[in-house]
């Protein structure tokens, strides 16, 4: 009796790791499906899926980070919808956890073992203040923060005081992916001085890879310490 207990549960075990995974699998359909807002996605694309509408951001990179107790709102969504391309750097041949952002494509990708997870129209650094290529990990999370401007008030690349609801620091100094409330549109361009489709004048980040915050919830709870982002042109 005591052999046939301990069989049904190492049986059982591969069972309850595949229940965690579908489990997390909904949680991650349901951030999708509460991201919804103004007639769009917020930009969240998951598994195959090959479209999704856009948002927009504003930019700190090169900032600290305090914490608030304060939450914003989660975007200023637009209806313009975005179609999803595939990486022309394509997928990147490692394990584990990837992320992946190309800067020429205004997008970011994330992998489980080569295996899509998510991807999401991203805005990147302005051409003053881009951001970094390279490959780098995340070191730290960090949620409900507020980044401040290291520059002062008077030069061009001042910003005041911004909330951030999720953060993930990947490269000294101050550079994370992170959410961006304050935008209204995000992808292709809008890494330039640009005209969202709602009218709002925006440009680039100050280096930061910036989201929509219903994906940068789904990307935060996903991945982990160490997962390796990977930047490219």
């Amino acid at each position: 009796m005591a052999d046939s207990m301990a069989g049904d549960a190492t049986r059982s075990r591969p069972r309850a790791r595949g229940l965690r995974a579908v489990a997390f699998l909904a949680l991650v359909v349901c951030v999708a499906l509460v991201g919804v807002g103004g007639g769009a996605l917020a930009g969240i694309v998951f598994g195959a899926a090959r479209s999704a509408p856009s948002a927009a951001s504003k930019s700190p990179a090169q900032l600290s980070a305090t914490p608030t107790a304060t939450v914003s709102p989660a975007c200023h969504c637009t209806s313009v919808t975005v179609t999803m391309p595939q990486p022309s750097a394509g997928v990147p041949k490692y394990s584990g956890q990837v992320i992946l952002v190309s800067l020429s494509q205004q997008w970011l990708w994330a992998y489980q073992d080569r295996s899509l997870v998510l991807a999401s129209p991203v805005t990147t650094g302005m051409p003053q203040l881009p951001t970094p290529r390279g490959n780098y990990a995340v070191q730290r999370k960090e949620a409900n923060v507020t980044f401040y401007s290291l520059w002062p008030p008077g030069s061009p690349f001042y910003y005041s005081p911004e909330h951030i609801n999720y953060a993930m620091y990947f490269r000294d100094i101050g550079y994370y992916i992170h959410d961006a409330p304050w935008r209204h549109a995000f992808g292709p361009g809008t890494q330039y001085p640009h005209t969202d489709p709602d009218g709002t004048h925006e440009t680039g980040s100050h280096g930061c890879v910036n989201m929509p915050t219903p994906a940068a919830k789904a990307l935060y709870a996903w991945v982990g310490i160490g997962a390796r982002v990977i930047i490219v042109s």
